[in-house]
């Protein structure tokens, strides 16, 4: 989808805290979900939040997983190196983003469900709303469709609020997605729950959400962490 801006800015500003390496990703998603949760993801000149739910998917046993059918064209990325970013396009429309886990060839990721505002929400709201600028009557206008959770609560949500793109397929974290996570110390305490929206395996607990936060998509009976 095409972002309410053109372009990003020369100099790339980030929240404080330190840009989390390729390493984290390094282990089995199921791992690497819970220690996102309280984290942030961010797009430079857009913006974004502290993450609040997330799901693993595995390698194996696991028949929701992209990778349980193994490697294709459209799965491919998701067999890229720890740290990259996969998207694809779900029921024709909405572009989720999962983030690559484990080892390269291994087929291993999670997916971004929710995260909660941090800063200047403007050009979120423009992304959602699909129309106009990020300065113009659009991004003036009170709607509450887009306020509060129904900002970025949802996997479709997080894609439109953040601009995403299939052409972002298969890049690194960093400055070649401009997308960042970032480690600012913050460390709450996170829940599991089975996954959500999903008719296979819906009964792993591979679902991590920041406990008593309301910025998750549903809230369903969950496991201390």
């Amino acid at each position: 989808m095409d972002s309410c801006i053109t372009e990003f800015p020369a100099r790339v500003e980030l929240p404080r805290g330190s840009v989390v390496p390729s390493a984290f990703f390094a282990r089995p998603s199921d791992e690497v979900g819970p220690d996102l949760i309280g984290k942030i993801l961010w797009r430079p000149g857009i913006g974004g939040g502290r993450l609040t739910e997330v799901e693993a998917y595995l390698p194996q046993d696991d028949p929701a997983c992209h990778a349980a059918c193994g490697l294709t064209r459209r799965n491919a990325a998701m067999f890229g190196p720890p740290g990259s970013v996969y998207v694809y396009l779900s029921y024709g429309v909405h572009v989720l983003l999962n983030l690559v886990c484990d080892r390269e060839e291994v087929g291993s990721a999670v997916l971004v469900r929710s995260f909660e505002p941090l800063g200047e929400t403007q050009h979120l709201r423009c992304n959602r709303v699909g129309n106009g600028s990020a300065t113009g009557r659009w991004a003036q206008v009170p709607d509450s469709r887009h306020d509060g959770p129904r900002l970025c609560c949802g996997p479709g949500r997080v894609g439109q609020a953040l601009g995403l793109h299939l052409g972002l397929n298969g890049l690194p974290l960093g400055e070649a997605s401009t997308l960042y996570v970032i480690d600012d110390g913050v460390a709450p305490k996170v829940h599991c729950t089975e996954r959500i929206g999903i008719s296979k395996g819906d009964r792993l607990l591979l679902r991590f959400i920041m406990s008593e936060s309301t910025y998750v998509s549903r809230r369903v009976q969950s496991r201390g962490g």
